[in-house]
């Protein structure tokens, strides 16, 4: 089959979300790349978008069938095609290695049971790495999404307009990050972009607040209609509000929203207590394989 290749350009991001929508609902091999973690990487304040030409993108006439992207910044990268099209795996891997190693070389992430990549990276001198990505999946009808607060606590949703500042400070506390929080102009256009996200739904992306009115507990939650399930990124909270539950109650409520949309499945990169305590159970397991320049 003859394909055309493109470079990636803004106008080619909603194609992205519907390539990755159809390839999760094809083969829950590529579950870990759904098009949720597209859009948080896309617009998260760390991703590199100097690069982002760079992305490859294979094309079947006009219809999107493949794809190599870097994660966030070069070194690390995903590559995987439409079914019926595995011919290109081959010159999309070796685009991704010429493209997206760094002086450290370049990892890739694959489900432990899809030999046939394996076998793929193995044959372009790939060797198996140290780490992992694990899968958890939660089916929301088959859990409680009750909970209670403590008392001064207030469960609600962000609001984008009012609550940038807000925000920023509790993500930067919560994330353990040292000194005083960062409020210049980059930085806080950074945090706005993050808010910008095209598929953002305020109604799923829920904080706890205290008396004092500010922020101590984050979870964002990611859903596309066109689905059936929600990826949960990000959940946080500030060292002095932890052990208190609200990590629980940020992600039932958000959780309970999604369901009341539509949503019957949750997903989250994790292998963290926190989550089977809530009922997340394992779905798959992702190791990474090395190319060393």
């Amino acid at each position: 089959m003859k394909t055309d290749f493109r470079k990636f350009d803004d106008s080619c991001y909603d194609q992205v979300c519907d390539f990755l929508i159809e390839l999760s609902k094809d083969n829950r091999k590529h579950i870990n790349w759904n098009w949720a973690r597209w859009e948080w990487m896309f617009f998260h304040p760390d991703f590199n978008r100097d690069l982002k030409n760079k992305i490859g993108l294979w094309y079947l006439d006009d219809e999107l069938v493949g794809i190599a992207t870097y994660d966030h910044y070069f070194g690390e990268a995903f590559f995987a095609t439409k079914q019926g099209f595995e011919e290109l795996e081959k010159d999309i891997l070796e685009y991704a290695i010429a493209t997206f190693s760094n002086e450290n070389g370049l990892g890739i992430a694959v489900n432990d049971k899809d030999t046939h990549l394996i076998d793929l990276l193995r044959s372009h001198n790939f060797v198996k790495n140290d780490l992992t990505e694990n899968i958890l999946e939660l089916t929301l009808e088959k859990v409680s999404l009750d909970f209670i607060t403590s008392e001064g606590i207030t469960i609600k949703n962000i609001d984008i307009r009012n609550d940038l500042y807000k925000l920023h400070h509790m993500l930067w506390k919560a994330f353990d990050n040292e000194g005083p929080v960062p409020v210049d102009e980059t930085t806080m256009s950074k945090q706005k972009e993050m808010l910008s996200a095209t598929n953002l739904n305020t109604f799923l992306h829920i904080v706890a607040e205290n008396e004092d009115g500010e922020y101590v507990a984050y979870c964002g939650l990611w859903y596309s209609q066109k689905t059936d399930y929600v990826y949960v990124e990000p959940v946080c909270t500030i060292p002095e509000y932890r052990h208190k539950g609200l990590g629980k109650a940020v992600v039932l409520e958000a959780l309970k929203r999604s369901r009341s949309l539509g949503a019957e499945k949750a997903y989250v990169i994790s292998d963290s207590y926190f989550y089977k305590s809530l009922g997340f159970q394992q779905h798959s397991h992702y190791t990474f394989y090395w190319h060393n320049i």
